[in-house]
């Protein structure tokens, strides 16, 4: 659970330091949650200087880094074939970290998500934030966020 955004950033920057090129990650949650925010951290925990914008009406954000970082925003595509056309399953490539937000609008079984993040909103600034992935996932983000 975070308490604030920054508590919010700071588990997204322990999330981008476990990364590793060809990780594609789902997030979820409703409007306003804070999956952008995550976002930022991640890309900033994995040494990325770069002004992460929500990729809602462009779609698709590309940040340079020593691992590539596809931000891609599905919440308001349609049609399954919308997320072909976009390049998101060509950047699911294993050079590359992808991440969803809405990754739960994608048909079951489409694509098989190394990381899930679920965001639920416990109050204005407080998030209840469960992450799904490998095992050693939850070794490296230890010591962080309560």
């Amino acid at each position: 659970e975070t308490a604030s955004p920054d508590e919010t950033f700071r588990l997204g920057v322990m999330i981008g330091r476990s990364m590793s090129a060809g990780t594609a990650l789902s997030l979820e949650g409703g409007l306003g949650a804070g999956k952008t925010l995550l976002v930022k951290g991640i890309v900033e925990g994995m040494g990325i200087k770069a002004e992460v914008l929500s990729p809602t009406f462009i779609l698709v954000e590309e940040y340079r880094g020593e691992v590539p970082v596809f931000h891609f925003d599905l919440y308001r595509l349609e049609q399954f074939e919308e997320v072909e056309k976009i390049g998101f399953f060509d950047a699911i490539d294993g050079r590359n970290v992808v991440i969803a937000e809405w990754g739960d609008r994608l048909p079951e079984g489409a694509v098989r998500f190394d990381v899930v993040v679920s965001i639920s909103m416990t109050g204005d600034a407080s998030r209840r934030i469960t992450i799904e992935g490998p095992a050693g996932l939850a070794g490296k983000l230890e010591g962080g966020s309560r």
